[in-house]
């Protein structure tokens, strides 16, 4: 992996921590997130006019995978991602909700036949990964219970988790959809995917967006937004829509895209700090361990 790859992809983790920051910070909504779509999006929908795919003539499976990837993260991941922050803090929530969804992953893929299986050192990281996670919630070690895995907010961490989950298989199934209905065209994969990128941000914040205006609810919050927030669900957007970027571009500089995976992670360290030194949450040795816990099995994972 190159040193270019390397900063594009912290560079990608600090952003992604910092929107999820700033969501923590305001008080993340519905309304909330759907401005910080609607930024990503119109960022984006420029491609719209240039690309070479024919993106709104795919067959019915791609946009089958779309309304799932959808469903997944409106509906679920803003759901989870709303009620975690509300009750939880980003130290805890941001390691878990970031890590967990690639134990899913993994078992969604297995379960379906989707990929190659994992060998030793990939069991071995997932198995890491989990016990990070388990220590995640702990105020001390000797607080181990059961019962803490059984709360109100390790639903709403698991909800945000399945979400994730959720547009991550659809997203891939789609891409891989749409790369088949153009493979005669020669376009690379990084045209295909902001073309993707670009359509489901289109459908994403259009549907995230008549959620926040039809419900009564969630409509007041708009009002909220703008006198309280301000410039941060922009600002958060932005940063949204340069993660992916970011992740893109470095994808041209490794030689084996794990790479990316893994030290995209480092995001885990700044959603931490940046809650206990910006937040002023309490940093306990549980979360300390569980991070290292995380990275190092994530690490492990990859080891071929």
């Amino acid at each position: 992996m190159t040193w270019i790859a390397f900063f594009l992809i912290v560079a990608s983790a600090i952003l992604h921590a910092s929107w999820n920051l700033l969501a923590k910070k305001y008080h993340m909504t519905l309304p909330f997130y759907a401005m910080i779509c609607s930024t990503a999006m119109l960022m984006w929908c420029h491609v719209q006019f240039w690309t070479p795919v024919p993106v709104w003539d795919m067959p019915w499976q791609f946009w089958a995978g779309l309304a799932g990837s959808v469903i997944s993260d409106a509906l679920i991941y803003c759901g989870g991602l709303v009620m975690a922050y509300r009750y939880m803090d980003m130290s805890s929530a941001y390691p878990m909700m970031r890590s967990l969804p690639l134990l899913l992953t993994v078992a969604v893929t297995a379960v379906f036949g989707m990929g190659k299986p994992l060998n030793i050192f990939g069991v071995t990281g997932m198995i890491m990964v989990f016990f990070g996670c388990m220590c995640m919630p702990l105020k001390k070690f000797s607080d181990f219970n059961w019962k803490a895995y059984l709360s109100r907010n390790m639903f709403f961490v698991i909800m945000c988790a399945c979400g994730t989950t959720g547009y991550t298989v659809f997203d891939s199934l789609c891409q891989q959809v749409m790369g088949k209905a153009v493979e005669t065209m020669e376009i690379s994969k990084p045209v295909l995917s902001v073309s993707y990128y670009s359509t489901r941000g289109i459908v994403l914040s259009s549907t995230l967006m008549f959620l926040a205006l039809v419900i009564p609810q969630q409509r007041k919050h708009f009002a909220e937004i703008w006198k309280e927030c301000k410039w941060a669900p922009f600002a958060a957007g932005i940063f949204a829509s340069l993660t992916y970027v970011l992740v893109l571009l470095s994808m041209n500089y490794v030689n084996n895209v794990s790479y990316v995976q893994v030290f995209r992670q480092l995001g885990l360290l700044v959603g931490l700090f940046a809650g206990i030194v910006i937040l002023k949450e309490k940093g306990t040795l549980p979360k300390y361990i569980g991070v290292a816990l995380i990275i190092s099995g994530l690490i492990v994972s990859v080891i071929r």
